[in-house]
């Protein structure tokens, strides 16, 4: 009788997560998902204020500068057909494209800038301790994409071309929430901080690719607004209008993967 051979501990695990990602998901409409990722996030910030000081300058300039971040999300994902009962949609048939509804949480976004006003620097650390975020993003297949292509210039069925773009799906999306906030400036002569919590919004677009029924692959670009901010300085001559305000573009490059962990039937069914 021949023995077969130990199964190691790497195969083990991959076989696992190979069990997990194709179990669960093939006869379920609902799907709830969770979504780590990380990314870059590079902002330009616009400065302008004033310091009383011997010289009077103006903190006015603009600097840029760039931070990993982490990120973690939880959402539920619907296909578009299943929204609403079907019966309030009378005679429209929308496609099954997914609709996705999420809870999202990044962290540790920090960026130092200087600001050059008459030959004295003025440093801030500007960080984004926390931003939660509710977004709503819709994945539409690239097969969808390509099927007018295909219809226009006559291509037929192209089976292959399919087997390709089926894993792959197209996604935008925008979201709301609020951001938790360090600004922390200052130079020889005037300092200045705050720690406000203000409204926060986002816009972008990626691709994702599934791996299996349950794991899928995103990668793609989001536009962060962290709104304008100000902060009182203190130092120098004290004045009545000494203060800096910051205005951000943030520019951010993510990738993620995608775990649904659970599903179920429409509950309009």
């Amino acid at each position: 009788m021949r023995r077969g051979k130990p199964v190691g501990p790497i195969r083990a695990a991959l076989g696992l997560i190979l069990l997990l990602g194709t179990a669960g998901a093939a006869h379920a409409d609902w799907q709830v998902y969770v979504e780590p990722g990380l990314g870059i996030s590079a902002a330009t910030v616009d400065t302008d204020g004033q310091a009383t000081t011997a010289v009077n300058p103006r903190l006015k300039g603009m600097d840029n500068d760039a931070a990993p971040l982490l990120s973690f999300a939880t959402g539920l994902e619907i296909p578009m057909d299943e929204l609403v009962p079907r019966e309030w949609l009378l005679d429209v048939r929308l496609p099954d494209w997914p609709v996705r509804f999420e809870l999202e949480g990044a962290f540790f976004r920090e960026y130092e800038f200087r600001t050059v006003a008459l030959g004295e620097d003025f440093f801030t650390d500007y960080e984004a301790t926390a931003t939660v975020l509710f977004n709503t993003w819709l994945d539409i297949p690239f097969v969808e994409i390509y099927r007018p292509i295909q219809y226009t210039f006559g291509l037929g069925r192209q089976p292959r071309v399919r087997s390709w773009l089926e894993p792959a799906s197209f996604y935008v999306g925008t979201g709301i929430g609020f951001s938790v906030l360090d600004i922390d400036g200052t130079s020889n002569v005037v300092s200045g901080d705050d720690d406000p919590i203000d409204f926060a919004w986002n816009v972008g677009a990626g691709i994702n690719y599934a791996l299996t029924r349950s794991v899928l692959l995103s990668a793609g670009y989001r536009y962060v607004g962290l709104g304008k901010h100000e902060i009182d300085l203190a130092g120098g001559v004290p004045g009545p209008n000494d203060e800096v305000e910051y205005d951000p573009q943030v520019h951010e490059f993510r990738a993620s993967i995608r775990i649904r962990v659970w599903d179920f039937l429409s509950p309009w069914r």
